[in-house]
């Protein structure tokens, strides 16, 4: 009697289908879209990690502490860097060190791993704000923005019509709010 994949196969092993070129774990050189993070410049403090742990507790230093000066770090922008110190001032100390500890898994590789991740996220959070930031400070209020849009469209002769009718209708106002004091008087 054949089990298994021999039987699968008509008793024939399985076809061997050829080795893909494998490509290098997503977390070396950790590289990212703007900022290349050098994990020699980061210090990296091992210790036990608290909680429950089973037969490992007490015994292998799994949490990982990774910190780097925030000031020091030439591998991000420096505006980059201010908006960290403003968005993550909690992770900064008094020294000027930002600081990231993982202890979630019970392997200190896979905790580092997590913990230049955490990095790259604080980092890209910074990215995005300043992006923010930048795009709120170019935006044109709505009635410059409807101007805008009338001139690129080439109907500015509307947009004459518009402001004529509007100046017509604030006097409108304005004489119908004089009328009214006249009579209350």
């Amino acid at each position: 009697a054949l089990h298994g994949a021999a039987r699968l196969w008509g008793g024939a092993a399985p076809p061997l289908r050829p080795l893909a070129a494998s490509s290098p774990p997503s977390w070396v050189g950790q590289v990212r879209g703007k900022v290349n993070i050098p994990e020699k410049k980061l210090t990296r403090k091992v210790s036990r990690s608290s909680g429950p742990g089973g037969q490992s507790v007490n015994v292998a230093d799994t949490r990982v502490q990774l910190s780097f000066k925030v000031d020091k770090a030439d591998w991000i922008p420096k505006d980059v860097r201010e908006k960290m110190k403003l968005l993550h001032k909690n992770r900064i100390d008094k020294t000027g060190e930002f600081t990231v500890a993982c202890q979630v898994h019970n392997s200190q590789l896979m905790n580092y791993k997590m913990a230049l991740q955490m990095i790259e996220e604080k980092i890209e959070e910074a990215e995005k704000a300043l992006e923010a930031d930048e795009k709120q400070a170019n935006r044109l209020d709505f009635k410059d923005w409807v101007v805008e849009k009338f001139k690129r469209e080439g109907r500015e002769k509307e947009l004459e019509k518009r402001a004529e009718a509007l100046k017509d209708q604030k006097a409108r106002t304005r004489e119908r709010t004089r009328n009214k004091k006249i009579v209350m008087y």
